[in-house]
């Protein structure tokens, strides 16, 4: 098969995970409060599908979250093909059955999304005491609330899969 049908049910628990995120931040802005819960979109992706199917769902997820995060437009796309491409590279390194190994990526690509959203704010934002507060109490929540996002994330995703009778394993992984 060309593309793996994954990639749609993949691609919506990511728009699902996006939409909720702004809900909550929607609900917190208030408090100047803000959750960045990008991390686990490129995890299962990356270890679960082949290379060009992993791509197009990346892809799409990260023009997604382009279009609505009040970023320059490219800027989470690049970041999650790169990630994912990271990711991809040493995929066999990780055990896919189970969560831990997910959530580690998606607490790690969570970080990454940070510093990229933190390094493109601009130069001048850097030398602000009260901006560094405000990263390190956004970081602190997102990762805070990661714990208890990626797992229900990545079983949400695998029961999708076995609802629709696709394969729960990763593609092309050595049998051992």
């Amino acid at each position: 098969m060309l593309l793996d049908p994954r990639i749609i049910i993949m691609f919506g628990a990511n728009v699902l995970l996006l939409y909720l995120t702004l809900l909550v931040n929607s609900a917190l802005s208030n408090w100047l409060l803000y959750l960045v819960l990008l991390g686990p979109m490129v995890v299962l992706p990356a270890i679960f599908l082949r290379h060009r199917s992993y791509v197009l769902c990346t892809l799409l997820t990260g023009l997604w979250v382009d279009a609505a995060l009040p970023t320059s437009f490219g800027l989470i796309t690049l970041g999650f093909l790169a990630a994912g491409a990271f990711i991809f590279q040493i995929r066999f390194r990780f055990r896919a059955e189970h969560n831990y190994h997910p959530i580690l990526l998606a607490h790690a690509c969570n970080f990454f999304a940070i510093a990229l959203i933190t390094i493109a704010s601009g130069v001048g934002n850097l030398l602000v005491s009260a901006f560094w507060i405000q990263v390190i109490l956004t970081s602190l929540i997102s990762h805070l609330t990661l714990l208890v996002v990626a797992p229900w994330f990545f079983n949400l995703q695998r029961t999708l899969f076995e609802l629709c009778h696709l394969d729960t394993e990763p593609e092309d992984f050595p049998i051992l």
